[in-house]
């Protein structure tokens, strides 16, 4: 079982160093909804185990799609999946969408996520909120070093 998440990695709050950046044209404003508020910088998407040994991960602009960016993830690492036939994936509500969970399917992973708005309850839900905690404990950690 993994879990798939991605977090913002803020690399200035000043207009000033977003004009004289070196990451300026690959980084970019993107909305970090569990601070209510906009991020200039980059978002760091991780894929890991339940014990948080991190499996893949990518750094994207803030504004790039988990579901695209975990699709690629897969693409870029083959073996990952075909060693592990069956594999369940655990994700939020942002990893959605018919055709998202298709291409899931066709490479046999089973994506768990929490239902979205209007949507009925799904499989795997009272895992959600113990697995949260532990996927941004990982990702905290990860990010710990404040800036690149």
């Amino acid at each position: 079982m993994w879990i798939v998440d991605s977090t913002p990695v803020e690399c200035g709050r000043s207009r000033e160093t977003v004009k004289r950046s070196d990451l300026a044209g690959w980084a970019a404003y993107g909305y970090w909804a569990s601070h209510s508020r906009f991020f200039w910088g980059l978002r760091l998407h991780l894929v890991c185990t339940l014990q948080g040994l991190p499996i893949a991960f990518a750094l994207t602009g803030a504004k790039a799609d988990e579901r695209e960016t975990l699709l690629d993830l897969l693409a870029a690492e083959p073996h990952l999946v075909a060693a592990r036939p069956g594999q369940t994936l655990i994700g939020d509500k942002n990893y959605f969408g018919r055709d998202f969970e298709h291409q899931l399917a066709e490479q046999d992973i089973r994506l768990l996520r929490p239902a979205r708005k209007g949507e009925p309850e799904r499989p795997g839900a009272p895992l959600f909120k113990p697995l949260r905690q532990v996927g941004q404990l990982v990702l905290r950690s990860l990010t710990a070093y404040d800036h690149f």
